[in-house]
């Protein structure tokens, strides 16, 4: 697929309305360019260490099987014996097929294939995690909402990057109680998905009484029905909330991201906070104060490295505060904002972009990365402890 982009460039403190990609693509009637074998999917979702599900939409086929395998080590590739296929028959969970994949090795390259009535996929792989104390990178970008040649443009981008997982900060769709919207961002969430597996915020954007949000990143099966969860990867500690619900100190939201975060410190982890709407902006919709407090104190009291967001369409990287760096991340596909740098302001650009994590031993490498594929920023975020 070719994708013309008319790239904004920085417009930091200047009063631009909205930045729009050319053509018809983003009035909502974006057709996927190649034939694909099911109408959304395979994607894969993460839960507890060691399982995974494949999950997909297709209404007009019988329960499909998905085959994986762990794929042998480069070294030991040539010799190897062949390695023992496991095969797992989808279940219907509302209207998506889903295998659950379990007992997975964490580490090692997964390798899976999905066989239907409609056909065979190729062969996919991801990984379910990292050893504890190895290097790995994820992804986060957000707001992808209606501009989906943008959003396509940046899940090429990722596609081709090296990265374990990734992050989106929400606002997935325009409106989310509309089913064929969410069709949508899967179709071209495609070439990412396959093979990369997907940590989800909600953003308001996304909510509805339909709820396609939770049915579609399967949160009955391994978020216990919340839109709020933690998980880890390697020594990182992901504590994701809905920051829809006015939540502070006391509410069942609040007292679960305690819990979560006051054990990755005990383990010595470090730790991202990813929500929606951002404790720190300068761009149009700003702080947002309902979030500020509670987040900030959460975020000092148990030494988080990152808190990560959307909303604002923008990219914003704070100075630390009290040891924390906040980042906006909501420039992947709805209409660019301006933003007007503040005291807390480190780093701040008005174009498309996602941003890349490097997770080593005892820091975070973050970068910007625009369409043209420029770092335009990066920051070096040391292990945070917590507050005594």
């Amino acid at each position: 697929m070719r994708v013309t982009l008319s790239v904004c460039s920085a417009l930091v403190g200047l009063a631009v309305a909205a930045c729009q990609v050319p053509g018809g693509a983003d009035r909502g009637d974006w057709v996927e360019p190649d034939l694909a074998l099911f109408e959304t999917g395979p994607y894969i979702i993460l839960g507890a260490p060691g399982t995974a599900r494949v999950a997909l939409k297709d209404d007009r086929i019988p329960a499909p099987t998905v085959e994986w395998w762990v794929a042998p080590a480069e070294a030991s590739a040539a010799g190897a014996p062949a390695p023992e296929v496991h095969e797992v028959v989808a279940e219907r969970y509302e209207d998506l097929w889903v295998a659950t994949l379990t007992d997975i090795p964490i580490g090692p390259s997964i390798r899976y294939r999905v066989r239907s009535s409609r056909g065979t996929t190729q062969e996919y792989a991801f990984r379910a995690g990292s050893p504890q104390g190895s290097r790995f990178r994820f992804a986060a970008y957000g707001d992808t909402r209606e501009g989906h040649s943008v959003h396509r443009a940046i899940v090429e981008a990722l596609a081709r990057e090296a990265v374990d997982f990734v992050l989106h900060t929400g606002d997935m769709v325009q409106r989310g109680g509309r089913q064929d919207q969410w069709m949508r961002f899967f179709q071209i969430e495609r070439p990412l998905l396959v093979d990369t597996p997907i940590v989800p915020a909600v953003g308001n954007h996304d909510m509805s009484g339909r709820d396609y949000f939770r049915r579609y990143f399967l949160h009955s099966k391994w978020a216990g029905d919340r839109h709020y969860y933690a998980l880890d990867w390697g020594h990182l500690r992901i504590v994701t909330v809905d920051s829809g619900i006015e939540c502070r100190d006391g509410c069942a939201q609040y007292a679960f991201a305690e819990r979560a975060l006051a054990e990755g410190a005990r383990r010595g982890q470090l730790m991202v906070l990813a929500l929606h709407h951002p404790p720190y902006s300068s761009g149009k919709h700003g702080s947002a104060p309902e979030v500020q407090k509670p987040i900030t104190e959460l975020a000092r009291r148990h030494g988080v490295e990152l808190v990560i967001t959307g909303h604002d369409h923008n990219y914003e990287r704070t100075r630390p505060i009290d040891g924390t760096t906040y980042i906006v991340s909501g420039s992947a596909g709805a209409p660019i904002r301006a933003v007007r740098p503040r005291w807390f302001t480190a780093e701040a650009r008005t174009e498309p972009h996602y941003v890349l994590v490097d997770v080593e031993e005892d820091r975070l490498i973050v970068r910007g990365v625009n369409l043209r594929g420029e770092t335009f920023d990066t920051a070096v975020l040391e292990d945070v402890p917590p507050a005594s």
